[in-house]
């Protein structure tokens, strides 16, 4: 058309270049946010564990205590004097940090007294009392610790057989049970009689000898030796307590152990009146208490008296015996008597006749309120001694056993005198007050 103008249209030429480098710019910036935020994230993670493994038992013995490497095993030095922990109660101490990470402790005192049984440690009567395995009887001190699955891992245990303590070693390894024994390994590698697992009490070890068909125990002089089993030693238990474990407070002392938990009722304190007693059994509605000192007169001396005329056996109605004065002249005298139950009490015999059975001990019961303890029973207060126990060796002996300082247990006659140390119980629920420490124990209203 004559006299208009052709508008010209202009096209934009595409810069690849350009295209691409916005591209490369949005796939950098990705990247940086992408890995940056991986890496931030790794790094306030790693950070957190940091700062919640700090205070790790683990951590705090690989930060501030001497160790000694044997094997990948970090064993706590021979004068250690900061390795008490409280765990359940219980004063333990700290022997090393395992390969696995985590912490074996061994208790302070001995706990029972037992026979060793078969000379093979897994079926040994000691393997049974420690750890539950579903039969009547069994696990004794693992049915009683607080919250066992939640603190502790499987324990490792060498279960060598060592013929000549010049030849230690640790090849066979056990890790079956949640609970076990020191080993002739562990005792020398933490100092052995040097050491502060030398207590001056015989107690059990884990190691057997198989030449001789022994089992191995320390003496009250803090030597290794060898016999047959039958006699009865202490139980000294160990344990493992998991890597991830921290202390609550304390520094390691005797005085202000290493505080891993608040404890629960056994081994607690509880005062009724004036008197302080040891939770040493509990079940789902009672607690069995022993008295954590010797009975004494109203002078403060220590009351010594005959168990019974003819033996062992506990019976409440003959004047004269320990068991009439314990159900009539003491627990009447009692401003608490109201709150002790009557129930049924072990009262059997251990011996050569029931093979050394502590199940045949507890499973032979009397009906009564106040007794004293019996071969199988948890004993925590280890510096208590020269008391009678409610077993006799045999049915027509009358032969009692007592409670030895050494470690050990010994026969006395019945018609002779004795510390006495009862033992009663109660129902759980009446505990109102208090937090079951020696300085603020559970009390009633």
């Amino acid at each position: 058309m004559s006299g208009s103008k052709e508008k010209k249209i202009v096209r934009r030429k595409i810069s690849y270049q350009k295209v691409f480098s916005f591209i490369s710019a949005g796939f950098i910036l990705a990247c940086i946010l992408f890995y940056g935020g991986r890496f931030l994230k790794l790094y306030l993670e790693n950070k957190k564990d940091v700062v919640e493994n700090k205070n790790t038992l683990v951590q705090n013995l690989k930060n501030n205590y001497e160790l000694n490497n044997i094997n990948n095993e970090y064993y706590l030095k021979e004068d250690e004097n900061k390795n008490y922990v409280l765990y359940s109660n219980i004063l333990w101490r700290i022997i090393k940090i395992t390969n696995n990470g985590s912490v074996k402790l061994i208790s302070d005192d001995v706990i029972s007294y037992l026979s060793y049984g078969e000379t093979d440690y897994g079926k040994s009567e000691i393997n049974t009392w420690l750890n539950n395995d579903d039969t009547n009887y069994s696990g004794i001190l693992e049915n009683n610790l607080n919250n066992s699955s939640g603190f502790l891992t499987n324990d490792t245990i060498c279960q060598d057989s060592i013929n000549d303590t010049k030849h230690i070693t640790c090849n066979d390894i056990n890790n079956s049970n949640l609970i076990g024994s020191l080993s002739i390994f562990d005792y020398v590698n933490a100092g052995g009689k040097d050491s502060y697992l030398n207590i001056n009490k015989y107690f059990y070890l884990s190691t057997t000898n198989n030449e001789d068909n022994e089992v191995w125990y320390v003496n009250d002089s803090g030597n290794v030796v060898s016999a047959n089993g039958e006699d009865i030693y202490g139980i000294r238990p160990t344990i493992s307590l998991k890597s991830n474990i921290e202390s609550i407070r304390g520094n390691g002392t005797i005085d202000d152990p290493y505080v891993i938990d608040e404890g629960g009722l056994f081994g607690s304190y509880v005062k009724l009146g004036n008197d302080l007693w040891r939770v040493y059994d509990v079940d789902d509605s009672s607690i069995k208490l022993m008295l954590d000192d010797y009975l004494k007169d109203n002078d403060g001396e220590n009351i010594m008296y005959k168990y019974s005329s003819k033996g062992y056996y506990h019976n409440d109605t003959v004047n004269g015996s320990l068991a009439y004065y314990l159900n009539h002249n003491y627990l009447n005298n009692l401003s608490y008597k109201k709150l002790i139950n009557k129930g049924m009490w072990a009262n059997g015999i251990y011996g050569e006749s029931n093979k050394y059975n502590y199940k045949e001990v507890l499973k032979t019961e009397v009906d009564t309120s106040v007794t004293v303890p019996s071969i199988g029973n948890i004993i925590l207060n280890g510096k208590l001694s020269d008391y009678f126990l409610s077993t006799g060796l045999s049915k027509s002996s009358t032969l009692v056993y007592t409670v030895k300082d050494n470690g050990t247990l010994y026969s006395k006659s019945s018609t002779s005198t004795s510390k006495v140390v009862p033992v009663i119980s109660i129902n759980k629920d009446i505990l109102t007050k208090g937090n079951g420490t020696s300085k603020s124990p559970y009390e009633t209203e």
